[in-house]
């Protein structure tokens, strides 16, 4: 009789394996979207293949003009911004924003390294197609980790480095979460659980979190951030991130960043807190923290006047 049971527990314990595993891709995923350039609706805007991915870059002002690299972070792109832009090169540079891959208009397939040390060399391949021998680097947030890293590993390729609310130290998951999500059938959930539960008023809740105050957001601020998640692969893209993950940089390994480094953090920022714009500014040897006072993980958007002040001053007194 006991050996029944156990047969028929171990019976029951694999079929339920085989569910779990067999179960997903018998769900529907999104396997359509919008065609990224029927989106596009800046004249500035073009796509360049780097890597076998194809990215959209917006690229303006004159172009033998000192250059500021734009990289966005968390659902973001080129749309982030969009307040910004303009005041950048009304101030004389030539300012390039993109869309990292897994991002906004750029492709989102399950085969790219999502790493940010592999994104922070696209980056390095991104300024030789542009002919840019250096230029300024500004990495918001994730952004921010893939501008810290492209620090270190092309530190020739940069003449200044600004880390706006960097998450550079926050926390990353456990290497062991992304080889769990590298397994195909965990992936195909991940791709199920995403398309059935994030929506645009999901998106709209996660952004609010990112301000201290959102009210100054449009229905026309949140569609910039919603016309992402009409590509195909948005699911790719945010499953790629972790899969790819790497380990968080060490205080030695910041303090290897000789570049002459700009820290501009919200001071209410709730995300990547001030206090790890403070530690950076410690570990940093050249770096300037500057605090923006009334905003949170997003100061570019919150209060763009102050943000830009004080980027164009620092640049000023940097020239």
């Amino acid at each position: 009789m006991r050996k029944k049971w156990l047969r028929r527990l171990g019976l029951a314990g694999l079929a339920l394996l085989l569910l779990v595993i067999g179960l997903p891709f018998l769900l529907p995923v999104s396997s359509g979207g919008v065609e990224p350039s029927t989106l596009v609706d800046d004249p500035d805007g073009d796509f360049i293949t780097l890597d076998g991915v194809r990215m959209y870059v917006e690229d303006k002002g004159p172009p033998a003009a000192p250059a500021l690299v734009l990289v966005h972070g968390l659902f973001g792109s080129t749309e982030s911004w969009r307040d910004n832009v303009p005041a950048l090169v009304a101030a004389g540079y030539r300012v390039i924003a993109f869309d990292r891959p897994g991002f906004g208009l750029s492709d989102k397939p399950a085969e790219f390294n999502y790493a940010v040390t592999h994104q922070a060399d696209v980056l390095a391949t991104l300024l030789d197609v542009l002919l840019l021998e250096n230029a300024v680097i500004i990495g918001h947030s994730a952004g921010g980790n893939v501008a810290a890293h492209f620090a270190l590993r092309h530190p020739q390729r940069l003449t200044r480095l600004v880390l706006v609310d960097a998450a550079v130290l926050a926390g990353g998951p456990p290497p062991f979460v992304g080889r769990l999500v590298g397994l195909p059938p965990v992936w195909r959930w991940g791709q199920v659980g995403l398309n059935a539960l994030f929506t645009r008023a999901t998106l709209e809740n996660a952004l609010r979190g990112f301000y201290a105050d959102a009210s100054f957001m449009t229905a026309a601020d949140y569609d910039t951030y919603w016309r992402a998640f009409q590509t195909p692969g948005w699911d790719v893209g945010l499953l790629g991130l972790t899969r790819d993950a790497v380990p968080n940089l060490t205080a030695a390994q910041i303090a290897g960043i000789s570049t002459p480094t700009l820290l501009l953090w919200g001071e209410q920022d709730a995300t990547t807190p001030l206090a790890q714009g403070e530690a950076l500014a410690r570990y940093l040897p050249d770096s300037t923290l500057v605090v923006l006072p009334g905003v949170a993980h997003q100061p570019f958007e919150e209060n763009p006047a102050a943000f830009n002040a004080a980027l164009l001053d620092y640049l000023a007194a940097a020239d």
